[in-house]
């Protein structure tokens, strides 16, 4: 599930903007700092709970920013990536973003950017 900067559903009526951050949740991202218990819900304020090998991002092939990477605020074993969505990338409704760690891609997911 992708989120808009607003936390509205990324959608093809609801597209995110060229420069705003989007919030991709998922899961198997690893050890995070602070270290988390198994089946015990993420820190939701300062420290939050972020994963310990970074995360790049590219959408439509370009690299983006990422701004955040760990355990969603409040939830028990789900990974939160904020990512900005930069300049050039070509509007669409399935527009291709690949989160990556140490080298090792994910799976392609689209979200729509206008």
């Amino acid at each position: 599930m992708t989120l808009n900067q607003n936390f509205s559903l990324n959608s093809d009526q609801t597209p995110a903007a060229v420069g705003e951050v989007i919030h991709v949740f998922c899961t198997g991202l690893g050890i995070t700092e602070p270290e988390v218990p198994s089946g015990q819900q993420a820190p939701d304020q300062e420290p939050l709970a972020r994963v310990t090998v970074p995360v790049q991002a590219q959408i439509d092939g370009r690299s983006a920013t990422v701004q955040f990477a760990g355990l969603a605020p409040g939830f028990v074993g789900l990974y939160q990536v904020s990512v900005e969505i930069p300049a050039g990338v070509e509007p669409g409704p399935e527009v291709r973003l690949v989160l990556f760690q140490n080298g090792v891609p994910s799976n392609t997911v689209t979200v729509a950017v206008q």
